[in-house]
């Protein structure tokens, strides 16, 4: 009986041996390449914190200034998300709430907003903008180089008049604003880079 017992023990080690060799022999699954609705959505998620991101809507950027968004996934939980912006060179996804959808909408029809609370964006990759006063420029002038915008997170609210006072030069530690004397002003909150979700690589050197 004894020995019988230490036959099936050996036996039991050799099946969890050789299924662990299988597991470790397993390759693991390539990320998605880049430019593909996958790779856009897995960037797209790595704008925001999980709770947001986790049923956000996706959508792509369009190929022109005039061009419809296009959606990538579908959402349940009133945020929207954007994989990297082509008009920058920076890594820089983003996810916008309902008002800040508005907000982005005006901005792309040079209209004024018409948002009825705080708008609310999360770029937790970060951003690059060309002018802190001018929200269409889109391009650094001559010899200048972008502005670097660490992580952060930028709240818009219906008045100008809420910005009044508030500091307008970049800060990587305290709130400033950004296109403050235009009706696309938002408030800059630096934030913590996410330490888990990890944007796909973009292939471009940072």
């Amino acid at each position: 009986m004894r020995k019988a017992g230490f036959v099936v023990a050996i036996a039991a080690l050799a099946v969890a041996a050789a299924c662990s060799r299988q597991e470790q022999a397993t390759p693991t699954p390539p990320p998605p390449a880049p430019g593909t609705p996958e790779w856009k959505i897995e960037n797209a998620m790595s704008a925001a914190p999980e709770f947001v991101v986790s049923a956000a809507r996706v959508m792509d950027w369009p190929a022109t200034d005039t061009g419809q968004l296009v959606e990538l996934r579908a959402g349940s939980n009133g945020w929207t998300c954007f994989p990297d912006g082509p008009a920058t060179p920076a890594n820089d996804p983003a996810c916008a709430d309902d008002q800040a959808m508005l907000a982005m909408q005006a901005m792309r029809t040079r209209s004024a907003p018409r948002i009825e609370g705080m708008a609310v964006w999360y770029f937790l990759q970060g951003s690059q903008v060309a002018s802190t006063t001018d929200p269409f420029k889109m391009r650094p002038d001559s010899g200048q180089a972008w502005i670097d915008v660490g992580p952060f997170i930028c709240a818009s609210l219906p008045s100008r008049s809420a910005y009044r006072g508030l500091p307008t030069a970049p800060s990587a530690t305290a709130p400033w604003v950004v296109w403050g004397t235009t009706p696309y002003g938002c408030i800059v909150m630096p934030a913590a880079r996410p330490a888990v979700r990890t944007p796909p690589d973009t292939g471009v050197a940072r």
